[in-house]
Protein backbone atom coordinates (compact mmCIF):
# COMPACT_ATOMS: atom_id res chain seq x y z
CA UNK A 1 0.00 0.00 0.00
CA UNK A 2 2.95 2.14 0.71
CA UNK A 3 4.72 1.58 -2.15
CA UNK A 4 1.88 2.26 -4.39
CA UNK A 5 1.05 5.99 -2.18
CA UNK A 6 4.90 7.25 -3.23
CA UNK A 7 4.32 5.75 -6.84
CA UNK A 8 1.16 8.21 -7.01
CA UNK A 9 2.73 10.81 -4.96
CA UNK A 10 5.89 11.06 -7.19
CA UNK A 11 3.58 11.31 -10.45
CA UNK A 12 1.86 13.86 -8.66
CA UNK A 13 4.41 15.71 -7.94
CA UNK A 14 6.63 15.71 -11.15
CA UNK A 15 3.63 17.15 -12.83
CA UNK A 16 3.97 20.76 -11.06
CA UNK A 17 6.80 21.93 -12.87
CA UNK A 18 5.24 21.37 -16.44
CA UNK A 19 1.49 22.77 -15.72
CA UNK A 20 3.47 25.92 -13.84
CA UNK A 21 5.08 26.58 -17.21
CA UNK A 22 1.46 27.28 -18.81
CA UNK A 23 1.03 29.63 -16.10
CA UNK A 24 0.49 33.02 -17.55
CA UNK A 25 -0.92 36.31 -15.34
CA UNK A 26 -2.48 39.31 -17.35
CA UNK A 27 -5.72 39.27 -15.55
CA UNK A 28 -8.06 39.43 -12.64
CA UNK A 29 -8.88 36.01 -13.98
CA UNK A 30 -5.65 34.60 -14.59
CA UNK A 31 -4.45 35.85 -11.26
CA UNK A 32 -6.88 34.38 -9.36
CA UNK A 33 -6.44 31.01 -11.11
CA UNK A 34 -2.28 31.01 -10.98
CA UNK A 35 -3.01 32.07 -7.27
CA UNK A 36 -5.60 28.93 -7.06
CA UNK A 37 -2.35 26.67 -8.65
CA UNK A 38 0.25 27.60 -5.45
CA UNK A 39 -2.66 27.08 -3.12
CA UNK A 40 -2.82 23.70 -5.15
CA UNK A 41 1.14 23.22 -4.95
CA UNK A 42 0.52 24.08 -0.82
CA UNK A 43 -2.46 21.73 -0.31
CA UNK A 44 -0.58 18.92 -2.30
CA UNK A 45 3.00 20.07 0.10
CA UNK A 46 0.51 19.28 2.72
CA UNK A 47 -0.13 15.98 2.02
CA UNK A 48 3.66 15.37 1.54
CA UNK A 49 4.34 16.61 5.29
CA UNK A 50 1.46 13.83 6.42
CA UNK A 51 2.87 10.84 4.09
CA UNK A 52 6.26 11.63 5.46
CA UNK A 53 6.96 13.92 8.65
CA UNK A 54 6.26 10.75 11.09
CA UNK A 55 8.73 8.72 10.08
CA UNK A 56 11.31 11.46 9.40
CA UNK A 57 10.84 12.41 12.88
CA UNK A 58 11.04 8.73 14.50
CA UNK A 59 14.38 8.62 11.92
CA UNK A 60 15.74 11.70 12.97
CA UNK A 61 14.84 10.84 16.64
CA UNK A 62 16.91 7.56 15.94
CA UNK A 63 19.78 8.98 14.40
CA UNK A 64 20.31 11.38 17.30
CA UNK A 65 19.99 9.29 20.03
CA UNK A 66 22.40 7.23 18.02
CA UNK A 67 24.55 9.75 17.70
CA UNK A 68 24.65 10.94 21.18
CA UNK A 69 25.41 7.30 22.28
CA UNK A 70 28.22 7.01 19.75
CA UNK A 71 29.66 10.41 21.27
CA UNK A 72 29.89 9.01 24.24
CA UNK A 73 32.18 6.09 23.31
CA UNK A 74 33.95 8.48 21.50
CA UNK A 75 34.83 11.32 23.65
CA UNK A 76 37.64 9.26 25.79
CA UNK A 77 39.08 8.54 22.56
CA UNK A 78 39.14 11.92 21.16
CA UNK A 79 40.72 12.81 24.78
CA UNK A 80 43.18 10.45 24.92
CA UNK A 81 44.02 11.05 20.86
CA UNK A 82 44.80 14.81 22.16
CA UNK A 83 46.53 14.16 25.26
CA UNK A 84 49.11 11.46 23.56
CA UNK A 85 49.32 14.04 19.87
CA UNK A 86 50.42 16.93 22.34
CA UNK A 87 52.84 14.95 23.41
CA UNK A 88 54.10 13.60 20.74
CA UNK A 89 53.76 17.19 18.77
CA UNK A 90 56.05 18.67 21.39
CA UNK A 91 59.09 16.23 20.70
CA UNK A 92 59.06 17.06 16.55
CA UNK A 93 58.82 20.10 17.75
CA UNK A 94 61.64 19.82 19.78
CA UNK A 95 63.73 17.63 17.42
CA UNK A 96 62.86 19.76 14.55
CA UNK A 97 64.20 22.56 16.28
CA UNK A 98 67.36 20.35 16.92
CA UNK A 99 67.49 19.87 13.42
CA UNK A 100 67.31 23.19 12.08
CA UNK A 101 70.05 24.80 14.61
CA UNK A 102 72.03 21.87 13.07
CA UNK A 103 71.23 22.96 9.71
CA UNK A 104 72.30 27.06 10.56
CA UNK A 105 75.56 25.71 12.28
CA UNK A 106 76.59 23.76 9.17
CA UNK A 107 75.73 26.88 7.11
CA UNK A 108 78.09 28.70 9.00
CA UNK A 109 80.96 26.31 9.34
CA UNK A 110 80.77 25.86 5.04
CA UNK A 111 80.90 29.49 5.05
CA UNK A 112 84.17 29.56 7.50
CA UNK A 113 85.39 27.55 5.41
CA UNK A 114 85.02 29.20 2.06
CA UNK A 115 85.96 32.25 3.93
CA UNK A 116 89.03 30.52 4.64
CA UNK A 117 89.55 29.12 1.19
CA UNK A 118 89.03 32.92 0.07
CA UNK A 119 92.11 33.89 2.44
CA UNK A 120 93.81 31.44 0.89
CA UNK A 121 93.72 32.45 -2.48
CA UNK A 122 94.67 36.36 -1.84
CA UNK A 123 97.67 34.46 -0.16
CA UNK A 124 98.58 33.08 -2.84
CA UNK A 125 97.74 28.90 -1.65
CA UNK A 126 95.55 28.19 -4.73
CA UNK A 127 96.17 24.47 -3.82
CA UNK A 128 95.00 24.63 -0.22
CA UNK A 129 92.01 27.09 -1.43
CA UNK A 130 90.92 24.29 -4.12
CA UNK A 131 91.36 21.41 -1.57
CA UNK A 132 89.09 22.95 1.20
CA UNK A 133 86.57 23.64 -1.49
CA UNK A 134 87.31 19.90 -2.57
CA UNK A 135 86.95 18.56 0.67
CA UNK A 136 83.60 16.73 1.12
CA UNK A 137 84.36 15.54 4.42
CA UNK A 138 84.73 18.95 6.16
CA UNK A 139 82.09 20.46 4.59
CA UNK A 140 79.54 18.30 4.30
CA UNK A 141 77.02 19.06 7.65
CA UNK A 142 76.70 16.25 10.04
CA UNK A 143 72.80 16.47 10.88
CA UNK A 144 70.81 14.52 13.56
CA UNK A 145 68.39 11.78 11.84
CA UNK A 146 64.91 13.02 10.81
CA UNK A 147 62.43 11.53 13.35
CA UNK A 148 59.82 9.58 11.73
CA UNK A 149 56.21 8.36 13.05
CA UNK A 150 54.39 5.96 10.28
CA UNK A 151 51.60 8.00 9.71
CA UNK A 152 52.03 10.84 11.74
CA UNK A 153 53.74 14.34 10.82
CA UNK A 154 54.68 17.75 11.77
CA UNK A 155 52.02 20.02 9.84
CA UNK A 156 53.05 23.58 10.39
CA UNK A 157 50.63 26.70 9.43
CA UNK A 158 50.58 30.04 9.63
CA UNK A 159 48.01 31.76 12.08
CA UNK A 160 47.56 35.37 13.48
CA UNK A 161 46.66 37.46 16.85
CA UNK A 162 45.43 41.22 17.11
CA UNK A 163 48.31 43.06 18.49
CA UNK A 164 46.87 46.38 18.53
CA UNK A 165 43.19 46.60 16.89
CA UNK A 166 43.32 50.26 16.30
CA UNK A 167 46.28 49.71 13.44
CA UNK A 168 43.79 47.10 11.92
CA UNK A 169 42.91 48.30 8.25
CA UNK A 170 39.24 48.52 7.75
CA UNK A 171 39.08 46.15 4.78
CA UNK A 172 40.19 43.59 7.74
CA UNK A 173 36.66 44.30 9.63
CA UNK A 174 33.20 41.91 8.92
CA UNK A 175 30.11 43.63 8.86
CA UNK A 176 27.80 42.17 11.43
CA UNK A 177 25.50 41.26 9.31
CA UNK A 178 22.82 39.50 12.29
CA UNK A 179 23.16 42.62 13.92
CA UNK A 180 22.13 44.95 10.99
CA UNK A 181 19.10 42.85 10.26
CA UNK A 182 17.65 42.83 13.51
CA UNK A 183 18.20 46.58 13.23
CA UNK A 184 16.00 46.72 9.84
CA UNK A 185 13.84 44.80 10.70
CA UNK A 186 12.62 46.62 13.90
CA UNK A 187 13.27 50.23 13.17
CA UNK A 188 12.38 49.20 9.10
CA UNK A 189 12.19 52.98 7.11
CA UNK A 190 13.64 54.92 10.34
CA UNK A 191 16.92 52.85 10.58
CA UNK A 192 19.62 55.28 11.09
CA UNK A 193 23.25 53.45 10.94
CA UNK A 194 25.67 56.00 8.80
CA UNK A 195 26.91 54.11 5.38
CA UNK A 196 24.19 51.75 4.96
CA UNK A 197 20.36 51.81 3.37
CA UNK A 198 17.56 49.95 4.31
CA UNK A 199 15.25 49.08 2.05
CA UNK A 200 12.19 47.36 1.37
CA UNK A 201 11.82 44.09 -1.17
CA UNK A 202 8.77 41.83 -1.67
CA UNK A 203 8.21 38.55 -2.29
CA UNK A 204 5.04 36.22 -2.65
CA UNK A 205 3.74 34.52 0.72
CA UNK A 206 0.57 32.23 -0.09
CA UNK A 207 -2.01 30.82 2.89
CA UNK A 208 -4.30 28.16 2.17
CA UNK A 209 -6.84 27.76 4.69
Amino acid sequence: MEEIQLRELRTQSSSFPDRATFISVHSQATLDRANEFVKTIKTFQKQLDEFFDENISRLHKAHKEAKAQKTQFEEPLKRAETIVKEVIRKYLVEQDNIRREAEEKARQEREKKFEEARELEKEGKKEEAEQIREDETALAPVLPPVVKADGTHLRKHWTWQVTDIDKVPKEYFVLDALKINSIVRTMKGKTNIPGIRAFQESTIATRIK
